[in-house]
């Protein structure tokens, strides 16, 4: 009887696994069909954020500030500054028009694929068209070309370092520094890359790809800081705290997730499918995808169950982004720029050093200056930014060696200048005979070692076979008694 109770227990506990595997195979299909994630449950009971709602109790500037335009040559990639905003449709047509005095600054067609804008230095804007990249300054006049980068999908501009990086359809990562116009580093991240963000605390660039992949990158090394499995599908979208300690993704199977970058383990999750992600100064999340955005107050700590406001676009929203230091939220569409209120999300506080935007000319041209002189090296960007400024303790003759390793290095991946000699010397044809003759040399040199080698190998041997011959003709040579005192 003991053995069929036993017998018994082990079939049921069987039999509950069995059970509880096929519940939970059926929740991830649910949750990876593709209705399943259109149709998002949220509480209902929470109120649209309409415009007209919120035209009674605003003040005029506040009003003023709620802009929709209607546009034709969409859809449209965006970039926005405390002043201006810089528009880009894959038809070609780029505008920027400055959303506080409703003025448009400059209006050009291009007539060229373009994928993707970002505002630089000076008020000036970068595009990425379908042949390479331009830079056109505030009057839509065209500054300067970047043949290197060539199909670049991705911009990313480092303020602090005056650097733009370009991300490549085939993962090819590029840095180029405005202020000398030299190409820094350029190297392979990954071959399906999503979609490219800044991390505003360190300037750390941070790419997803396909696999749901999220890899940090820097312009020193060639190689990923550190990489973050963070969703079983592709990634849609990427935001960063402005702190730099969280991290939200988006991915393709229905989920958005809040990451600790501090440990690299996930915070919280909630069931939002989501194409785009934006992320206020003081934690504000706004997740888009269609014509519906979703805001959440407090992500950061955790909470996501509970939406903060919700807003219905005119048609299917491309790009979103809040603007710093107020309370807007500015979204590009498929055939209109939309630009709403979102209390409580914009950091009232700012320093006027860092905020060239809302200075005079004048002003603009000191701080152009002293941002200039006080430029940071691309040395300085790394995970541990807190290192810098510390003291290095290290012992002079260790820094000594170093520097000696490092100069030799440098020495012997110098290249060797050809002299410049007399016509008829300095032919293409002559230049190879040398090449061949110094090959024919240094194969020379290798046999010579060779075979110096193997004739010292057969020296050793010789006389070790010497020596045995004479100590086996003494051995029987000598007596047994006499033979007994050696060994003893």
């Amino acid at each position: 009887m003991a053995k069929d109770k036993i017998l018994s227990a082990k079939l049921k506990q069987q039999e509950f696994k069995t059970k509880s595997t096929q519940l939970k195979t059926q929740k991830i299909a649910q949750l990876l069909e593709p209705q399943f994630q259109q149709s998002v449950e949220i509480d209902d009971e929470r109120p649209l954020l309409k415009i007209s709602n919120f035209k009674d109790y605003l003040p005029e500037e506040n009003v003023q500030n709620i802009i929709n335009l209607k546009l034709k040559q969409g859809p449209y990639k965006l970039s926005v500054t405390p002043q201006t905003t810089y528009l880009a449709g894959e038809s070609g047509h780029i505008a920027a028009f400055n959303w506080r005095h409703k003025q448009l600054e400059c209006e050009f067609d291009v007539k060229e694929k373009c994928y993707d804008i970002v505002s630089i230095a000076q008020r000036n804007f970068a595009v990425a068209q379908k042949s390479c990249i331009f830079i056109y300054d505030p009057k839509g006049v065209e500054v300067h070309k970047i043949r290197e980068c060539k199909q670049a999908t991705k911009l990313e501009y480092l303020p602090y370092h005056f650097l733009l990086a370009a991300l490549n359809q085939n993962g090819q990562l590029t840095y180029q520094d405005i202020t000398q116009g030299k190409i820094i580093s350029t190297y392979r991240t990954t071959p399906s890359p999503l979609c490219l963000k800044q991390n505003h605390n360190n300037a750390i660039l941070g790419i997803g790809d396909q696999m749901g992949v999220v890899r940090m990158y820097a312009p020193n090394t060639g190689t990923s800081l550190t990489s973050m499995l963070c969703h079983k599908g592709g990634l849609m979208s990427m935001t960063f705290s402005r702190d730099g300690n969280h991290l939200i993704t988006s991915g393709s199977e229905g989920t958005i997730k809040v990451w600790d970058l501090r440990t690299q383990k996930l915070q919280s999750q909630i069931g939002v499918n989501a194409t785009n992600l934006a992320l206020s100064d003081k934690g504000v999340l706004a997740a888009g995808r269609g014509t519906d955005i979703v805001m959440w107050k407090n992500c950061l700590i955790g909470d996501l169950k509970t939406p903060y406001l919700r807003y219905k676009a005119s048609s299917m929203i491309c790009d979103i982004d809040f603007i710093k230091h107020e309370d807007y939220l500015s979204m590009s569409t498929f055939d209109s720029y939309e630009q709403t209120v979102v209390p409580e999300s914009g950091e009232p506080f700012f320093d006027t050093y860092e905020q060239p935007d809302l200075q005079n000319k004048k002003q603009r041209l000191e701080t152009n200056v002293k941002q200039l002189i006080e430029k940071l090296p691309p040395e300085s960007i790394s995970l541990q930014s807190y290192r810098i400024g510390t003291i290095d303790r290290t012992s002079k003759i260790i820094i000594e060696k170093e520097q000696k390793k490092q100069i030799e290095e440098q020495a012997n991946k110098k290249i060797k200048k050809q002299k410049k000699k007399m016509r008829g010397r300095n032919k293409i044809g002559k230049r190879e005979k040398l090449k061949e003759l110094e090959r024919d040399q240094k194969q020379q040199v290798k046999w010579q070692e060779m075979l110096s080698d193997a004739l010292r190998v057969k020296r050793a041997e010789k006389e070790k076979k010497k020596i045995e011959t004479k100590l086996l003709d003494r051995l029987e040579q000598m007596s047994s008694k006499e033979f007994i005192r050696v060994v003893s």
